[in-house]
């Protein structure tokens, strides 16, 4: 039985223009339309009450398969097959049950090519930096994207998938279902927490794990973030080329310093920080940083040398226009 949702919701996560939806209580609602957040009139609340609100959370936390336990504070699911949703629960959410929804890309049927067109007018096809990321992904380069919430990383990175050869098989793992490859042969694999019990709980770095058994041409990480850093970055020096991952940092050169970070607290000490830098030189050969949906500057990593990492800036836009190095 088709459910029935409140109009003014309906319109909310219909709207092409809404990207972020965000509920800090029954009364206090903010959407994003690309340009920050702004609160929704009083005159479009969508709830009466707070326990209307808090009834209808549960109900979609149920509908998703997922179950929520006092003992699990924060939840990760899927609303309406159409939004990623994150909810934390009072007494830890002060205000109220917070409901933050962000709209996921659009599973699309076009084909390959259409989908290839498409990225190309997203990202204009003529411009030096998309261009080169194409050629990168030919060439079986590894790639990182890096930025911040909301940057286009990640809509980037799924663009890209489009211009990989029908011929090679791609696994996607991510914690919440964000990718959509474009692609004839793509599994997708999803990281799992834990029951109220404990139990049941599987990783990012379980995943990349398993993915390395199932004959994978390209291996795609919705966000490097935690453990699975290591074995992607063993995984990149073992002849799994072409893969692509998406970190959060404030430039380019953040992004370089953080997997390097995330790499030695996977590793707890039992691997040298000049064999970790020299994994990361090895395996990765660009990182895409991006800001407000723009290529901002496309790093070629050339190598280590006495444990410097060395990298080349190859792209970098200017203020108005663009400069290849």
């Amino acid at each position: 039985m088709e459910r029935t949702l409140n109009p003014i919701l309906a319109e909310l996560l219909a709207s092409p223009k809404i990207t972020d939806l965000c509920f800090n209580r029954h009364d206090e609602i903010y959407i994003d339309r690309g340009k920050g957040f702004e609160r929704l009139p009083i005159s479009q609340l969508i709830f009466d009450t707070e326990n209307e609100y808090r009834n209808f959370v549960l109900e979609e936390i149920s509908q998703s398969g997922k179950s929520w336990d006092a003992k699990l504070p924060f939840l990760d699911t899927i609303f309406f097959g159409t939004h990623r949703a994150h909810i934390a629960f009072p007494p830890l959410s002060q205000q109220g049950i917070a409901l933050s929804l962000r709209k996921l890309p659009t599973r699309s049927k076009s084909s390959v090519t259409e989908a290839q067109l498409a990225a190309a007018k997203r990202w204009n096809a003529s411009s030096v930096p998309f261009a080169m990321l194409v050629t990168a992904i030919e060439k079986q380069e590894s790639i990182i994207f890096s930025g911040a919430t909301g940057s286009g990383k990640t809509t980037l990175l799924n663009d890209l998938t489009g211009f990989i050869p029908s011929g090679e098989r791609i696994i996607t793992l991510e914690d919440t279902a964000e990718l959509c490859p474009q692609h004839e042969h793509c599994l997708s694999l999803l990281s799992r927490t834990a029951n109220a019990d404990g139990f049941g709980v599987v990783t990012l770095r379980d995943l990349v794990k398993q993915t390395l058994r199932m004959k994978p041409d390209r291996i795609i990480v919705g966000e490097c973030r935690s453990d699975e850093v290591i074995d992607l970055l063993q995984a990149l020096n073992t002849g799994h080329r072409g893969t692509m991952s998406t970190i959060h940092a404030n430039s380019a050169k953040d992004a370089l310093k953080r997997l390097e970070l995330l790499a030695m607290i996977a590793a707890r000490g039992t691997i040298p920080s000049a064999l970790m830098k020299e994994l990361i030189a090895n395996g990765i050969q660009k990182i895409v940083h991006l800001e407000e949906r723009k290529i901002e500057t496309i790093l070629q990593i050339e190598g280590l040398e006495r444990e410097v990492i060395f990298t080349r800036p190859v792209f970098v836009r200017a203020s108005s226009s663009e400069r290849v190095m």
